[in-house]
């Protein structure tokens, strides 16, 4: 007798980076249904300029709510207090002696706000310190349409 194996938490999503043509017939399929997400209200962390407009056009493009942009950890946080978005878009590096994994444990700890960490950091003891705070997923830079609608489907349905 063989016993199933269950885990007591959700193994968080990961998107990576693929080849440009290797999402092409799936997204083809993708937008031939009329699937209609809910529209989230979204806090983008990132301190790199065009990398959070970048975000913030395929949010929109995508019908979602950007409340605001965050450049830092205590921002962030402070921004999560005042208004209380559905999910946080968190990058690890940050402007300042904080970085995104302590911003998302205490932005989940203190409001219950979940995060996806958006990252090209994808060494194992920040992975590691990152899937401690219990994230939603990862998404790895650059971001893709695509791959922004895959990590926030949990939500939007």
């Amino acid at each position: 007798m063989i016993a199933a194996q269950v885990q007591s938490q959700p193994v968080p999503l990961w998107l990576a980076a693929a080849p440009e043509d290797a999402g092409k017939a799936a997204s083809a399929h993708e937008d031939s249904r009329d699937v209609r997400m809910r529209q989230l209200r979204v806090l983008i962390v990132e301190d790199e300029f065009y990398i959070s407009l970048h975000t913030r056009g395929l949010l929109q493009a995508l019908g979602h709510v950007v409340v605001a942009v965050a450049v830092s950890a205590d921002q962030a946080v402070t921004i999560a207090e005042r208004e209380r978005p559905d999910v946080v878009l968190m990058d690890i590096r940050l402007t300042g002696a904080r970085d995104g994994i302590d911003a998302a444990d205490e932005i989940s700890d203190r409001f219950g706000i979940a995060s996806i960490f958006v990252t090209a950091n994808t060494d194992r003891d920040t992975r590691r310190r990152a899937e401690a705070v219990q994230p939603l997923g990862f998404l790895e830079k650059p971001l893709t349409e695509q791959r922004l609608r895959l990590g926030l489907s949990k939500l939007a349905h």
